[in-house]
């Protein structure tokens, strides 16, 4: 039995005894105005919740983090039921629903277990259609057949139970929804009791019991409902559950006061009343209940006078919670009936007052929507325009990096020539010489790519008309030359520092050659470089017009059969621009290659 149906069943229960002396007319005249501002308050305000309970809260997030560690999906759908039992207990469903979904999606693919079973009738609690709550009730009663779990059967009839109480047609207002029907109810109550009998669980049989003494109650079987709530007080008694005794202590006092047995009523209700007084409850609706107790009893032993006293604390403690909203219905309700009486003139003139400030209030409304939205965009732009200072400094601040970088390598690249200069001195092999002043050449070649980068304004991309004309001077003067005549024809060509790099060892290793086998002895020198874009594509010609090839290799040897050292790094860097390069002599040697940039 759980403490949802009993507080849906002592609701049912309760009568407006204060009111009871009045007639009937004038009750519902009294009563029209309140009922009016609750439901009134119900459209304007938010539902409020109760407080989560910290120990159930704090217990749902020890779960939590423990499946989390242990990577334990089943543990995570028993903390998303926790949480969701936790946001129930609160009366926030619509929270408690979300929690045990996500709870659904992890036990769901798994088959029937009691833990689905028991997750499905929490979803049924938190549902508000008829319908949905059905078919939640019939699939966990599907897996309590299959299983044959005492837990399952008796959580699926107190659902069961529960569901015939409730009035689904809200009062006539659906009538093709079910009203309660408390004899069903009372049908699976009773089909409990053998369960938890067979198993001894105490706790259990006093809330079964105490869900069918009030059930008796409502079908004005008095007498019968005491029996039960009697008998269920001596369990409660036997474990000393102070809460349930108090609860079972009320409801008894409420049961004999039905009967006309004030004296016994008196001798349950000075009882619960000293359990309260010592318990930590503070409820609205236990000290409500206390204070409709002791008017009943007082009016039916003719003690006017505390009845009146306590018939005024009730009043009172309702009157807490909504006579604000009552006066205001009141005040509304007389201004209607004024409104009435009045021409169609006047109706006219309030329409029309109405409808100007409906006016009046969408255009404070349009304002104060424009207001924000100026603001709004103020502020995103003085964001953007610090993230666009910030940006601007993080750009010059990286620019100045990156040439701080190329400068360094230019002049660790200077050292590192200068070295091969000096070594190249101190050789007195002249094959090693050759070498090391070979490399030293290609360490020019890097260090010009590099002092390209640093003076430009590009950082990451250098001209390559410029580059190879310095390149090419460059080598030239190293070797002593001053004439050998030059050509350029390059198309004004911007190239990535990888590329530019490549290329320039190329070209550097071409001039070396040129200058080395093409050039002594030649009464006219002349070296020739072609640049021409075509779309994407570079195509490179670098000629000179010395002997040509050596007369075994062929005019049209390619590449790839070239086994010197310089030929290898030729190949090497075409490839590394993913281009083609071929060698002719025609005279002299020439070199074609094309790549795409």
């Amino acid at each position: 039995m759980t403490l949802f149906l009993k507080l849906q069943l002592d609701f049912a229960s309760r009568e407006w005894k204060p009111f009871s002396g009045i007639s009937g007319r004038t009750r519902r005249f009294l009563l029209l105005p309140a009922l009016l501002a609750t439901y009134l308050t119900g459209l304007a305000q938010n539902p409020q919740y109760l407080k989560l309970q910290p120990h159930k809260l704090l217990y749902a997030d020890t779960v939590y983090r423990e499946a989390i560690a242990k990577n334990d999906s089943l543990l995570l759908a028993e903390a998303y039921y926790l949480y969701g039992k936790t946001y129930g207990a609160s009366g926030d469903k619509v929270t408690a629903h979300r929690w045990y979904l996500k709870s659904l999606k992890i036990l769901e693919p798994r088959g029937d277990s009691f833990e689905l079973c028991r997750l499905y009738i929490r979803i049924y609690e938190s549902q508000v259609s008829y319908e949905e709550s059905w078919r939640y009730i019939l699939l966990a009663q599907g897996i309590a057949q299959r299983l044959n779990s005492y837990k399952a059967w008796v959580r699926v009839y107190g659902s069961r139970s529960n569901f015939y109480t409730i009035d689904w047609s809200e009062g006539g207002l659906k009538p093709h929804l079910p009203k309660p029907r408390f004899d069903s109810a009372l049908y699976y109550l009773h089909k409990i009791s053998p369960l938890l009998y067979k198993h001894r669980d105490t706790n259990s049989i006093v809330e079964n019991m105490m869900g069918i003494g009030h059930i008796h109650k409502i079908l004005k079987k008095p007498e019968t409902g005491i029996k039960y709530l009697t008998n269920a007080l001596k369990l409660a008694t036997i474990r000393n559950e102070e809460g349930q005794k108090m609860k079972l202590m009320m409801d008894l006092a409420d049961g004999y006061l039905a009967i006309g047995q004030p004296q016994k009523a008196w001798v349950f209700l000075t009882q619960a009343q000293k359990l309260y007084n010592r318990s930590p409850f503070n409820d609205f609706f236990i000290r409500g209940n206390f204070e409709n107790l002791y008017y009943t009893y007082y009016r039916l032993t003719g003690h006017w006078k505390q009845a009146l006293k306590h018939s005024e604390n009730l009043r009172e403690i309702e009157r807490n919670d909504f006579v604000t909203e009552r006066n205001a219905a009141v005040s509304r309700l007389n201004m209607e009936f004024k409104a009435e009486q009045k021409d169609a003139l006047l109706k006219a003139q309030k329409n029309e007052l109405a409808l100007r400030t409906e006016t009046l209030r969408a255009q404070q409304r349009l304002t104060w929507a424009v207001s924000a939205l100026l603001l709004v965009a103020a502020v995103l732009c003085t964001v953007f325009f610090i993230l666009y200072r910030k940006n601007r400094r993080i750009s010059i601040r990286n620019a100045e990096l990156v040439k701080e970088q190329n400068h360094r390598v230019k002049n660790n690249l200077q050292v590192v020539s200068s070295l091969l200069n000096l070594q190249s001195r101190q050789l007195v092999d002249e094959t090693a010489k050759k070498a090391v002043e070979e490399s030293q050449l290609r360490v020019q070649a890097m260090a010009i790519l590099h002092r390209r980068l640093y003076d430009g304004d590009g950082l990451v991309t250098v001209n390559l008309d410029e580059f190879i004309q310095e390149l090419v001077t460059s080598v030239i003067r190293t070797f002593g030359y001053s004439e050998i005549r030059t050509v350029f024809d390059l198309a004004p060509v911007e190239l990535s520092a990888n590329d530019a790099l490549s290329l320039g060892l190329i070209v550097n290793e071409l001039t070396t050659n040129a200058c080395k086998y093409a050039f002594p002895d030649h009464p006219d020198p002349v070296f020739q470089i072609v640049g021409e874009k075509q779309e994407n594509v570079l195509k490179l010609t670098i000629a000179d017009n010395g002997p040509g090839l050596p007369a075994q290799a062929g005019i049209d040897d390619s590449l790839t059969q070239r086994k010197t050292f310089g030929m290898r790094l030729i190949q090497i860097q075409v490839n590394q621009l993913a281009g083609v390069g071929r060698f002719s002599s025609q005279p002299g040697v020439r070199f074609e290659m094309q790549f795409k940039i």
